[in-house]
């Protein structure tokens, strides 16, 4: 990211060509400070306007831009001499209003989206005018890593003291309005940004101005940047984090710990109760997720975790859903979630529920699209007293004859609480998985219990 006010002496403004867009002629100014750069397209007219108002408000010379050309303006020997003199006029403007900088030649080159100290001032502008708004709604606000970057920046570095009375542009109003934040939606990208050679996700910055935030929402970011987290492990409730590369937990909840591998009191995140780390590349729930002890809702969908782990001490947990994962066998899931309420697995490759038998406490069960075939599965988690919510739809199981009633038989007298793939058995339904229920009791030499069952029609 540029620093003009650091870097002015080696800033440099050329007009590299020129472009045709529906019919109108474009000029490419180039804006280089230190090793940034990024292009503006400008057409004449635009130059002509910006003249005339720093000719009234700034004093510069009327006659120094090149002069409009009515007849033949197309002509591509007029083009190149109009460019080499527009070049010649931004550097001359350049050199006479670089210790003032007037908002308007910032914006006709666009320091205000790539330089630092350009940046802060349009962001205190906008807040001056909407931080009420802001804060009387939601709380809420959507930051990209190089706004996040500048504030890191003015923080560490002093400015210098612009000229300028008007109070919309003093730096405070940023400081005021993250201080107040609840809600943080922060959007990084691997590309370009904009027409610039920034890119977002390799600007370092931190997270140390939001005092008050409760829940933090992150897109495409690189968590390698961030060095500091600040004291939102104490504030925090909610943490989003989606389509990264990361492939460890550790990586976000210790993104500003050198070594990963010790876990200490002062990394605990005190308030969190829930994670969503969906669509990333982690590999395994690692031991870090234990500094969330208050966690009650993880959230690891589409990422590449092979096995449940290290949830054993995580006695708040009531929601998990790992779906669109790489699972096959879940092994004695009792000492690893016991306590769980909703346990969402589906687009995984489970092939036995043979893991599931003592989950006592589950209410919610989603195995759909995993590999489950054989009906005498369901015998493992027939027993379970708070299951009401089932769903098995994408197994093979779910397309054989009778598959609904054949499932229903193992839940017994409590299959009229069980709502399977969405749907609350029928009476019938009802009916025919009691008569199979019965018909199995026999088949074991016992005698079947027909009380508080429902009449046969």
């Amino acid at each position: 990211m540029s620093c003009f006010w650091k870097e002015s002496i080696e800033t440099v403004i050329d007009i590299a060509g020129v472009e045709e867009i529906s019919n109108v002629t474009y000029y490419n100014v180039k804006v280089t400070v230190g090793e940034i750069n990024w292009t503006v397209l400008r057409r004449y007219n635009d130059f002509y306007e910006l003249h005339n108002y720093l000719v009234v408000e700034h004093g510069v010379s009327k006659d120094i831009l090149p002069s409009k050309k009515v007849i033949r303006n197309k002509c591509p020997i007029f083009i190149e001499s109009r460019r080499l003199g527009l070049e010649k006029y931004l550097r001359s403007i350049l050199h006479y209003l670089k210790k003032t900088m007037p908002k308007s030649f910032v914006i006709f080159l666009d320091f205000h989206q790539y330089d630092i100290f350009f940046l802060l001032q349009n962001m205190a502008e906008t807040f001056f005018n909407e931080a009420e708004l802001i804060l009387d709604s939601a709380k809420s606000y959507s930051f990209t890593p190089i706004q996040l970057h500048a504030v890191s920046e003015f923080k560490k570095n002093p400015f210098p003291n612009i000229e300028n009375n008007d109070s919309r542009f003093d730096l405070s109003h940023v400081l005021d309005l993250c201080s107040q934040l609840n809600i943080l939606q922060i959007n990084g990208s691997s590309a370009n940004y904009l027409s610039s050679n920034i890119i977002l996700n390799k600007l370092p910055f931190e997270l140390s101005s939001f005092k008050a935030l409760k829940s933090l929402h992150c897109k495409n970011v690189s968590f390698d940047m961030i060095y500091s987290l600040g004291n939102i492990r104490t504030t925090l409730k909610h943490f989003f984090v989606w389509t990264t590369n990361t492939t460890n937990i550790s990586n976000i909840l210790q993104c500003d710990v050198i070594h990963k591998d010790t876990i200490e009191d002062s990394q605990i995140w005190s308030e969190l109760v829930e994670i969503d780390f969906s669509k990333n590349n982690i590999t395994e729930i690692d031991k870090t997720i234990t500094l969330c002890p208050k966690l009650k809702k993880l959230i690891l969908n589409e990422n590449k975790i092979s096995t449940i782990s290290n949830l054993s001490n995580m006695s708040n947990l009531s929601h998990l859903s790992v779906s669109s994962n790489l699972i096959t066998i879940c092994n004695q899931l009792h000492t690893k979630v016991g306590n769980i309420l909703y346990l969402n697995l589906s687009q995984n490759s489970i092939v036995t529920l043979k893991g599931f038998t003592k989950l006592y406490s589950l209410e919610s069960l989603d195995l759909n699209s995993n590999k489950i075939t054989d009906v005498e599965e369901l015998s493992y988690i027939g027993d379970l007293p708070n299951l009401e919510n089932l769903v098995l739809t994408g197994n093979n199981v779910a397309t054989s004859v009778d598959y609904r009633i054949k499932v229903l038989e193992y839940f017994g007298d409590r299959s009229k609480y069980i709502c399977l793939d969405n749907e609350k058995p029928s009476q019938s339904e009802l009916d025919k998985a009691s008569v199979l229920r019965a018909l199995r009791i026999v088949k074991e030499g016992k005698t079947p219990n027909f009380f508080n069952t429902h009449t046969f029609s």
